[in-house]
């Protein structure tokens, strides 16, 4: 019946969220031409900000403002048609050429925009409701003149795409960041799909473009399929025709002069090809920052790495209404339910299941956004209890979002497919355990493995951890977890192979030699002892006794663990007024 229900769920959830759009793909091309007229030397001022559209710059009082490209292109596009109604149609035309977006991504450039040019509580941007917007003042126009901007004439503008929401729980990071990327060649930021590792990196690089004279350019090389074609798509990145032989050349000499940031969106698939890159451009643009994406190292000398952690959530027992919801993962929970169902109304009832939630989400930004967007179709509670199986996996994310992350089986599918068969092998046999493992526990699982061809389980475990799909809990332990979402997918695939019972049995057999010596020390108190047996493998011997009867047959280690962990033994006793020879017990 569960499971019935469960894809009775999924099937809703797919003919709600994954519903094929029916918009012409050619309704949101570029213009021909800009849809304003505009000098080519013409500024625009308004208050206390200047707008330079050629230039694509804005300052305020005379400081050059951080704003993302696409929300600038809406403002030129208002400003420069000042008193007009502007169609929305149009706007998303212009700012979104070529591809299909959903109309709640203007309605929040345009709040950004408010926020922005709001001034002595004078509302510039007017909506006309069911047409688009008008910008309502008068700007005054002049031809340009020396500005702080003088230094970037004959300089291509930045191109970094513009975040739509702010990014929450990050500030820390970001003041660290932003620091760092200024002076130093290369910082990668790693971290396993979904942990918001473009997100954090197009806010760093937002924030200081305006140090670079050559500003910054976003190089996406989530859909370069061969090595072969990084070069052409940086040369893209930067503005110049790639077809062109000599573009290459025309690209490192642009980069050589002046200083300019390059973030290197979604590295991990061309490792090699992106080192190539790097080194070049050490050699040919010394003053050229690099701040790259990637789920694993790129390895390179001199690198920074910034791993990428999980938002920060509430204590798992915390109660406290007001201590829940100023948590970052709540917050953003909370931020992404509201912009999906205008009707959601936050409780201080709904604060603890809203935690579960969170904590059941591993605080992943990604896993946050897409269970947010069921709860005004399932609800918070009934949501929670879905997340346990393929439901989870399977959720769809927004339409627009880039293949890669539409669900979470789509993320773990970009990491699965590039792992070596021995590193499959493993995070297979991982999901066995159902909390933090020891790396001999993982080697018990593993041992006569032929996938391994005979690599020790402790470099495969290394290389997951660098791959960002195993995670160390500490620096000074050897114990590993899998985030929720990571171990219901190595799960499918261990069932899928046929691994599951002979998993399942060698965990039960570990767990119970590590019982048996506890026992052997605990006779008399075995039943209290047992609990904080070694330590380190409590969690290992917990979840193999959450599975002791999923092994049938009575001789199994499975049902001799847990007759031990009870304090009774499967060999026969010593005749006792209370026993004969062949006592039989019976589990409940």
């Amino acid at each position: 019946m569960a499971q019935k229900l469960a894809r009775c769920f999924l099937a809703i959830d797919r003919a709600v969220f994954m519903s094929t759009p029916t918009t012409d793909p050619q309704a949101n091309s570029a213009p021909t031409a800009p849809p304003y007229e505009v000098l080519e030397d013409e500024v625009l001022s308004f208050g206390s900000f200047t707008l330079y559209p050629r230039r694509h710059q804005l300052f305020k009082n005379g400081q050059q403002v951080v704003l993302g490209s696409r929300a600038l292109d809406l403002l030129i596009v208002l400003v420069t048609r000042a008193g007009e109604l502007v169609a929305k149609e149009e706007l998303i035309a212009y700012a979104w050429p070529r591809v299909i977006v959903e109309e709640c991504n203007l309605r929040a450039q345009i709040v950004a925009l408010r926020r922005l040019l709001n001034e002595d509580g004078i509302d510039c941007i007017a909506t006309v409701p069911g047409c688009g917007y008008r910008f309502v003042l008068s700007p005054t126009r002049a031809h340009e003149r020396a500005h702080p901007g003088a230094a970037r004439t004959e300089l291509s503008a930045s191109n970094l795409p513009t975040l739509i929401r702010d990014t929450i729980g990050r500030d820390a990071v970001i003041e660290r960041l932003c620091a760092q990327v200024a002076t130093t060649a290369l910082t990668t930021l790693v971290g396993p799909g979904g942990i918001g590792k473009t997100t954090l990196a197009l806010e760093v690089g937002k924030r200081i473009e305006s140090r670079f004279t050559r500003g910054a350019r976003f190089v996406d090389l989530s859909d370069v399929n061969s090595p072969a074609k990084v070069q052409a798509t940086l040369v893209d990145a930067l503005g110049l025709p790639a077809s062109d032989t000599q573009a290459w050349e025309q690209a490192l000499a642009q980069l050589s002069e002046g200083s300019s940031l390059l973030v290197l969106d979604n590295c991990e698939h061309l490792l090699a090809a992106v080192r190539e890159i790097i080194a070049i451009l050490s050699l040919r643009a010394p003053n050229c920052r690099v701040l790259a994406t990637s789920r694993e190292p790129l390895l390179v000398e001199g690198e920074m790495l910034e791993r990428v952690l999980p938002l920060a959530l509430p204590h798992s027992a915390a109660t406290e209404p007001g201590e829940i919801f100023q948590a970052p993962a709540v917050r953003l929970f909370i931020e992404h339910a509201t912009a999906q169902d205008s009707s959601f109304v936050l409780h201080d009832e709904d604060a603890v299941a809203i935690n579960q939630l969170c904590q059941c989400l591993d605080g992943v930004p990604l896993e946050i956004e897409i269970a947010a967007a069921r709860v005004g179709s399932f609800g918070i509670q009934p949501l929670l209890s879905m997340l346990t199986g393929e439901f989870r996996l399977q959720m769809a994310g927004r339409r627009t979002a880039a293949k890669r992350h539409r669900s979470m089986r789509a993320v773990l599918d970009w990491s699965y497919v590039g792992l070596l068969p021995c590193e499959q092998a493993l995070l297979r046999l991982a999901s066995t355990f159902t909390g933090p493992f020891t790396l001999n526990a993982i080697a018990a699982l593993g041992k006569g493995e032929a996938l391994f061809n005979g690599q020790a389980p402790q470099r495969i475990v290394e290389r997951l951890v660098a791959k960002s799909l195993l995670v160390a809990e500490s620096a000074d332990s050897d114990r590993y977890r899998l985030l929720g979402s990571t171990r219901l997918y190595a799960h499918g695939k261990l069932e899928q192979t046929g691994g599951t019972q002979r998993a399942v049995l060698r965990h039960a057999a570990y767990a119970l030699d590590i019982v048996r010596k506890a026992a052997a020390s605990n006779s008399d108190h075995f039943p209290e002892a047992w609990q904080v047996i070694l330590g380190a493998e409590s969690d290992t011997v917990r979840s193999a006794l959450a599975r002791a009867c999923s092994v049938q047959g009575e001789q199994s280690p499975s049902l001799e663990l847990k007759l031990l962990a009870l304090g009774l033994s499967s060999k026969p006793r010593k005749k006792t007024a209370a026993f004969d020879d062949t006592t039989v017990y019976r589990l409940a």
